[in-house]
């Protein structure tokens, strides 16, 4: 079949992208073009005019005017009264399309409920977007920069863009805040970001019926892990949660996920793995700090400790730092320091990676350098060197797409290469929005879950003995606002919340009154949230359908049962905290 015209295809693929590079410059040689012709030919065709009054006879011709005394045009000022008017169309469309976008743009969120706003569109912002998208979420985001070639690709993908400063109480609100479900400020620098969150608990309040759960990036991996005891705020904040996560450490628990650096069962595993981490940076530091923590709560663990090579120009000063931040890293792990330069005769020559007896006693390489070429080169060259050995080398990478599908394609041997794509892997809405509270929230659930079948419990009489994934959202709340008031539990006995450093640190343990104390504190704080949600006390059983407990009475008042229900959780708030990667720090 003849071919008579370009597909609709070739326009999207090829004609349309021109179109919109080059409109701009082409409609601005429209009008130098409307301005030459239109003087020539007035000139030519008037010459008792002036300069203004012919300057003012083109502008005319933008909106159709020129006068019918010009009968007997020329050619040039007929091409110039002609080509203004298509200008004038066109630009006028141009801007009443924008309008209408931005009306409608802000009637669709006028009318959100319970949606994520993204605060910064560069690189992370934009591939939430699309992820936040792909799993079916409202989105809507806000860019300071109007010329960020993101917003285009952003609006395609059905997400709203707002240009302006999230730090502004008016665009926040623009945004939709009153009705927002996760608010994720992901811009480039830590004080912006914070700020922002700082300025949304302002707006905010404490009035707020559903909490709004704002997640803070922090691009410093160490200052993350400091200021990351202010997820657990010392005063009450119902309409207010904060969580922080930093890219780096969230690379680290989802690389030793997908590739762990030992086998977890104890009769296959390997009695003294040997890992080397190639590059102490971000990711590096955060991905020695995760294995350890692996290693310290494996079952049936005895006291023998595992190797950890670090490959690095300062791998020595790493080394001592590393100590004094994690006193306990010493007892887990042995750090090996390997201080040389990745483009040195050293590394090339590889013989860093074998003992005297020739032998390589490695069982996993992780290299996580931030150049990605250079990572590829590095991660290729200990290929090579260990192709006789079947010892797995995972690449850091931004993306798995490109580099990272053409080094596992083509990998050849033995010996096993592998992409960890960072952006891909890290910044989906499954794992960010699992963040502390909603990982405390799911233990404190599942330790429910084993007191209450360990006592008899079923779920004949007792609903909300499912899993975490079945459980009413209502119940997900309760457990979810349990966890938030951890910190203001703790504070009322002395105590605070800080990052996990020793894993070999004695658990602290609480007295019989700081016991009665927090549980008294959780059975009121029970109480005020079953009251607003319309409970009643009513003697007998508990009666979901109608909101009647025969438990909302004072804690004076309490049967034993339902105290030890209360104390129960307390005496569990170590283990909780340990797994989300926190201790209990008594002043």
């Amino acid at each position: 079949m003849r071919n008579n015209g370009p597909s609709k295809g070739s326009w999207h693929r090829h004609i349309k992208p021109w179109w919109q590079n080059k409109r701009w410059p082409i409609v601005v040689v429209g009008v130098v073009t409307v301005f030459v012709l239109g003087y020539i030919g007035f000139y030519e065709t008037k010459k008792s005019l002036s300069f203004f009054d012919i300057i003012y006879c083109i502008i005319k011709l933008f909106v159709l005017g020129l006068d019918a005394v010009y009968s007997n045009l020329n050619w040039k000022l007929e091409a110039a009264r002609w080509l203004a008017p298509i200008i004038s169309t066109y630009i006028a469309a141009n801007a009443l399309a924008v309008i209408f976008r931005e009306q409608m743009q802000m009637l669709k969120i006028r009318f959100l409920r319970r949606h994520i706003i993204i605060c910064g569109l560069g690189n992370k912002g934009l591939l939430l977007s699309l992820k936040f998208k792909e799993y079916g979420y409202n989105v809507v985001v806000i860019e300071l920069d109007e010329e960020n070639d993101n917003i285009k690709e952003c609006r395609d993908s059905g997400a709203s863009v707002l240009v302006g400063n999230a730090m502004a109480p008016y665009i926040l609100r623009r945004a939709g805040l009153k009705k927002v479900k996760y608010l994720i400020p992901v811009c480039g620098e830590d004080g912006i970001n914070a700020g922002i969150a700082a300025q949304v608990r302002k707006l905010v309040g404490k009035k707020r019926r559903k909490p709004l759960t704002c997640i803070v990036h922090i691009v410093d991996p160490q200052l993350c892990r400091l200021i990351k005891e202010k997820e657990f705020e010392t005063e009450k904040n119902e309409a207010f949660r904060l969580e922080f996560f930093n890219l780096f450490d969230q690379a680290a628990k989802s690389l030793t996920d997908t590739f762990p650096p030992f086998n977890e069962k104890k009769e296959i595993r390997q009695l003294s793995p040997h890992i080397l981490i190639v590059g102490s940076g971000g990711v590096g530091e955060r991905l020695m700090v995760h294995t350890a923590s692996k290693w310290m709560y494996l079952p049936g663990r005895t006291d023998e400790r595992f190797k950890i090579s670090i490959l690095d120009r300062e791998a020595e000063q790493k080394r001592d730092l590393y100590y004094l931040r994690y006193p306990g890293l010493k007892k887990v792990c042995e750090l090996i320091p390997l201080e040389m330069n990745i483009k040195s005769p050293g590394f090339e020559d590889g013989r860093f990676l074998f003992n005297d007896n020739g032998e390589c006693n490695l069982t996993i390489i992780y290299v996580c350098l931030d150049n990605e070429s250079f990572a590829l080169s590095t991660a290729l060259t200990l290929h090579h060197k260990l192709r006789s050995y079947d010892i797995p080398v995972i690449v850091r990478m931004n993306s798995e797409a490109g580099l990272a599908e053409l080094v596992q394609e083509g990998t050849h041997g033995t010996g096993r290469l592998y992409g960890f794509g960072l952006l891909d892997r890290v910044l989906k809405p499954g794992l960010l929005l699992i963040g502390t509270h909603e990982t405390l929230a799911r233990a404190i659930h599942d330790e429910y879950l084993i007191d209450q079948f360990t006592k008899g419990e079923t779920t004949d009489n007792n609903l909300s003995l499912v899993a975490w994934e079945e459980l009413p959202e209502t119940l997900k709340d309760s457990n979810r606002r349990q966890a938030a008031y951890l910190g203001v539990k703790l504070k009322s006995i002395g105590c605070y919340i800080v990052p996990m450093v020793d894993w070999n640190a004695n658990p602290i343990e609480f007295t019989y009154e700081e016991i009665e104390e927090m549980a008294k504190m959780e059975h009121d704080d029970w109480m005020e949230e079953r009251i607003k949600d319309g409970w009643k006390y009513a003697h007998g059983p508990k009666d979901i359908e109608n909101k009647k407990s025969p438990s909302l009475v004072p804690w004076e008042e309490l049967s034993k049962e339902d105290k030890e229900k209360d104390r129960s959780p307390v005496r569990k708030m170590p283990a909780f905290l340990a797994k989300a990667g926190f201790q209990i720090y008594r002043k």
